[in-house]
């Protein structure tokens, strides 16, 4: 299996444990009335820095910053964050105490679920932690600002579920450094970037349907229509807004950029021969149909 192949089966393996937590996800919102459940997570590894969509924006530069203002300022009436500068906000006991049992609600609900040997299992986790602690140990690019928040979380190694669930958690964040740094350099805008993805992998063919696709982004139309004509003074589409079409430069470049998020991203995985990527495979598969086959009822 080659390390594409491999990586998709582990991020299908890492849905598979997520179905058998989201009943702890749903009453975690019900219950705290945050309904970005992922927040007081991220305020959690932010710290002692604030959180703010400034460095929200570090991982997630799509998203417009006004976007995440409505979540941070609903928090911090529930008294989870407080705000101490406009847009800056830091984590309160509450909010702390909140994320903390959703993490211990969350991984026992894993751990009860695990449906490997405690060998295979625990060997499955040991060797996602090699390559998360390659991932960490090379040298950029890229950087490893994301990997870096997600280890935060890293649970006690026993049970091994849950450390397998953040052990991938944290490779997926690496991946967002690679794909960062694969595209960043080139000065493009993050909106432009995003609108070529989007054309280019042909799921929006104009300004009216990138729109619709990228609502939840929280951007004016403007932007988008800005990102276009960044993208048009490149060379990389050609056409009106109503039917942009990638050019071969454009195209070539995109290319390039999934060309150089999987070198950088796979680059660390060298730590595993081929008949540990072999074993890592099959361990995934038995951990990902042994999940879906006891997945909760609407899992």
């Amino acid at each position: 299996m080659d390390e594409r192949k491999l990586w998709n089966l582990t991020l299908e393996a890492l849905a598979a444990v997520r179905t058998h937590y989201e009943p702890v996800i749903e009453r975690f919102i019900a219950e705290s009335g945050v309904t970005t459940w992922g927040l007081l997570l991220m305020a959690l590894t932010l710290e002692p820095e604030t959180t703010s969509p400034v460095r929200f924006q570090v991982r997630g530069p799509y998203t417009a910053a006004d976007a995440y203002l409505g979540p941070l300022a609903a928090a911090a009436e529930k008294g989870y964050l407080a705000e101490v500068a406009p847009g800056e906000y830091r984590l309160m006991e509450a909010g702390r105490a909140e994320a903390l049992r959703f993490i211990e609600e969350a991984r026992a609900a894993m751990a009860e679920a695990d449906p490997l040997p405690e060998a295979d299992s625990e060997r499955l986790s040991g060797l996602l932690d090699r390559l998360v602690q390659a991932s960490l140990a090379t040298p950029p690019p890229p950087d490893t600002r994301c990997i870096s928040l997600s280890y935060r979380l890293m649970p006690a190694v026993s049970p091994p579920l849950p450390y397998t669930e953040q052990a991938i958690s944290c490779l997926a964040a690496y991946r967002d450094d690679a794909h960062l740094a694969a595209w960043q350099p080139s000065g493009l805008s993050a909106t432009a970037l995003e609108t070529l993805t989007f054309l280019w992998r042909g799921e929006a063919n104009s300004l009216d349907a990138l729109c619709e696709r990228l609502s939840h982004r929280g951007h004016l139309r403007q932007v988008y229509a800005q990102a276009l004509a960044e993208l048009r003074e490149r060379g990389f589409i050609e056409g009106p807004d109503s039917a942009p079409q990638v050019t071969e430069a454009g195209r070539a470049f995109r290319d390039q950029v999934e060309a150089d998020t999987d070198r950088y991203f796979f680059a660390p995985w060298a730590c595993l021969d081929d008949a540990e990527k072999a074993e890592l495979a099959d361990l995934l598969t038995c951990l990902r149909d042994g999940l879906r086959e006891s997945a909760p009822c609407g899992g």
